[in-house]
């Protein structure tokens, strides 16, 4: 009775070990005798005491595996089935019903024809068979296995595959004790809470999908992939990410690289209700292949050098591959010169000398082949930009920047088909690149240059700053159109902040100007006797302001005492020293002859004479180029089109850059505006009856970016014409206009 006992046990550590197809050898810091006192308290299957302790070398028989598989699977008994064995006698009638259940679904069938064999020992290959069949695993019954007899070959890769055995170099021996009770302990926990992982399986070049049945919490699941060495040596692979569905039920291992060829384990760790669950799964992954690939581009290139056609490389999953093949080869079916870009995935064509007005590229790989035409059009012209974003050296993406930093914005430029453009020096002629910081103020022109893998971009560095700011990139086409803007915020420099003390501020009297708000009023093309040239002073504790203009090549510099003396050299302009009084601003309205350069020296002082800024000294240029002037207001609008609603209208004035503002209004009579400030309230006031006694059909305000900019007003009627005002506001100085708009054939 007792070594029927010893049976059960034995058997039933067996069938607790080989139940669970999934489960990791859990528990690794726990001894055997551990782990089965762990198993007793839960109930898997009762302790005998010290009898059946030291005895993991014995062998197992048929009639033990029998009993056990039968009661694990909880099958039903069927005495009748057993029938079919002329072996099991009244001796083993204790085994009739365990050994019929098996019989009738198809567990063990018997070594022979009405053969049972209660009394031999279960090789390892038997062993792997009736766990195979038991858990209903697929297997392929041609496959052979080293060290398995050939029909059991399927059998052995089956349970080897789903690590319920060990690989070992022969498995026609009998079955040892040795490995039940390390291999019980994680069965159990199959046994407890099921199959929760359904399936393992390469689904990418660096992608590995674990399908789970019911679903997993991402926060309580640790996954590791590894690779099976040899003598089943594990290597470790590095994992990227973990990409959960969002039932749970599903996550993707993103690998660190591109996975080798060969046998793989996933292994899975669980906390579920105060326990680490391990399960395990063995896979095979294959090399990443080119399964088709494609050449890209709009159809029509550009009559020019470098001229990039993109071509895409797809592996077996269906993925973008990032290395193409070494044995990629391209042709051109005329005497065009042709390579393969060395950064990105494009074939670089030159064009510009080329006589036909078509061309076809071929692709070559592996015996696989495409080709397709493209039909050879203008020279290019950049159409548009889009901005990528700003990154590092390595292409990671940047937030902001500290200072000293650095980091590239990336740009894709398409001209008129819509092909990418990438030759830099060509993009360096026909775009500008413009850098400006808010922390302080400065503007500079930036060259394009290559940024990581290749891609045209602008590089930025951050200065030192006192308060948080930005550095702001605008791409300008040659016609001074913004084609793109992009900015990066820039943390201000803690360095420079300093203390402040207790001590009292001193007192200074400061005057500054803004050479960029210095602006030039005439008509560049008339012969005038002077122009007038403004310019606009800020000031701290300052009441008056003392000036004086020379010309650029008097050698006298004044002191501040001079200047507020009616300082007058030889050189100084007409009609010599003058006085403004100041607010803190203050506008200088100066008359000065045309196409010419000359000094202006400013000093501010307190009128009590306490306080006395020192000298600032301004350079004033007024060459005609420079002069501001509104000289036309064009009715631009393609009439054409009688069903049109609105009207198109250019101004044309000088500089030709100039960047400002511009107030309109449209009536449909004269009402004749009187300056410049009439036209800005009728065009900006709620209500501007008060202003304007005839009808308007249109106003508003438009920020004007140059003379290639337009106004687009609606209202526009057939037939009819009206009238239309204009101000165009250049740093701080309003300069009006007035056209006429309607049908052509007015």
């Amino acid at each position: 009775m007792h070594r029927k006992f010893a049976y059960v046990f034995i058997a039933l550590l067996l069938i607790a070990a080989i139940a669970n197809p999934l489960a990791l050898l859990a528990a690794t810091d726990m001894t055997a005798e551990e782990k089965y006192w762990k198993l007793v308290e839960k109930g898997a299957f009762p302790g005998y005491g010290d009898q059946n302790q030291n005895q993991q070398d014995q062998s197992m028989t048929r009639a033990q595996i029998a009993m056990i598989i039968s009661q694990i699977l909880g099958l039903q008994q069927s005495p009748e089935y057993a029938q079919f064995f002329k072996d099991l006698g009244q001796e083993w009638g204790w085994l009739g019903g365990y050994a019929g259940a098996l019989y009738k679904s198809g567990i063990m069938v018997g070594k022979d024809v009405g053969i049972f064999d209660p009394v031999s020992d279960v090789t390892i290959q038997e062993l792997a068979t009736v766990m195979v069949r038991a858990l209903n695993l697929p297997y392929d019954s041609d496959t052979t296995y080293p060290g398995a007899d050939d029909w059991a070959g399927g059998f052995v890769k089956a349970a080897v595959d789903a690590g319920l055995i060990p690989p070992l170099p022969d498995y026609t021996v009998p079955a040892s004790r040795d490995i039940l009770v390390e291999a019980s302990y994680p069965a159990n926990q199959y046994l407890s809470y099921g199959s929760w992982v359904q399936s393992v399986k390469q689904t990418g070049a660096r992608r590995v999908s674990v399908e789970i049945n019911g679903a997993f919490d991402p926060d309580a699941t640790t996954i590791v992939i590894g690779r099976i060495g040899e003598d089943e040596e594990r290597i470790a692979v590095g994992i990227e990410s973990l990409e959960w569905s969002d039932d749970g039920s599903l996550v993707t291992v993103v690998l660190s690289e591109d996975a080798e060829a060969g046998k793989y384990v996933a292994e899975l760790t669980v906390d579920h209700d105060g326990e680490s669950i391990e399960y395990s799964w063995r896979f095979e992954m294959e090399d990443e292949r080119l399964d088709h690939f494609e050449l890209g581009g709009s159809g029509r290139l550009p009559r020019a050098d470098n001229v990039e056609v993109p071509y895409f490389l797809y592996n077996q999953f269906g993925e973008p591959m990032s290395h193409p093949p070494g044995d990629l080869q391209i042709d051109v079916a005329s005497n065009a010169k042709v390579g393969l870009h060395p950064d990105r995935q494009a074939v670089l064509v030159n064009l510009a000398d080329l006589n036909d007005n078509r061309v076809m590229i071929a692709l070559a790989v592996n015996q696989k082949q495409i080709s397709r035409f493209y039909e050879i059009d203008d020279p290019p012209v950049v159409r548009n930009v889009e901005t990528v974003g700003f990154v590092d050296e390595t292409g990671a993406p940047v937030a902001s920047l500290k200072k000293g930093e650095s980091a590239y914005l990336l740009l894709r430029p398409y001209d008129q088909y819509g092909n990418l453009i990438t030759d830099i020096d060509w993009l360096n002629e026909n775009l500008q690149a413009v850098v400006s910081s808010t922390g302080n103020g400065d503007r500079s022109r930036k060259l394009l240059t290559q940024g990581p893998d290749g891609a045209v971009a602008v590089r930025v560095t951050a200065g030192s700053y006192w308060v948080n700011s930005s550095i702001e990139v605008d791409v300008y086409s040659p016609d001074n159109r913004v084609l793109a803007h992009a900015a990066i915020p820039v943390e201000h420099d803690p360095s420079l902040y300093v203390v402040p003390t207790a001590t009292a501020p001193v007192e200074r009297a400061t005057i500054a100007v803004d050479p960029n708000l210095i602006v030039t009023v005439g008509d560049p093309a008339d012969q005038v006797s002077d122009v007038t040239t403004y310019v606009y002073v800020t000031s701290e504790n300052v009441d008056t302001l003392y000036y004086v203009v020379v010309i650029s090549s008097e050698e006298e510099t004044p002191t501040a005492d001079d200047l507020m003396n009616d300082w007058s050299p030889s050189g100084a302009l007409p009609p010599g020293p003058g006085t403004a009084p100041t607010d803190g601003q203050a506008r200088l309205a100066l008359k000065l002859p045309p196409g010419g350069q000359y000094i202006l020296y400013i000093v501010g002082a307190k009128d009590n004479g306490s306080l006395v800024s020192d000298v600032l000294t301004v350079n004033l240029d007024t060459d005609a180029a420079g002069r501001f002037h509104l000289s036309q207001v064009i009715d631009n609008t393609n009439y054409s089109d009688p069903t049109g609603e609105q009207w198109e209208v250019y101004l044309i004035h000088s500089p030709a850059d100039a960047v400002g503002t511009v107030y309109y209004v449209v009536t449909d009579n004269p009402f004749y505006p009187t300056s410049e400030e009439e036209i800005v309230q009728a065009a900006t006031a709620a209500d501007p009856s008060d202003i304007v006694d005839v009808g308007i059909v249109n106003r508003g305000v438009k920020e004007w970016s140059g003379i290639a900019d337009s106004i687009v007003i609606d209202g526009r009627e057939s037939n009819n014409h009206y009238h239309i005002y204009v101000v165009l506001e250049y740093r701080g100085v309003r300069l009006m206009g007035e056209g006429i708009l309607g049908d052509s054939s007015i």
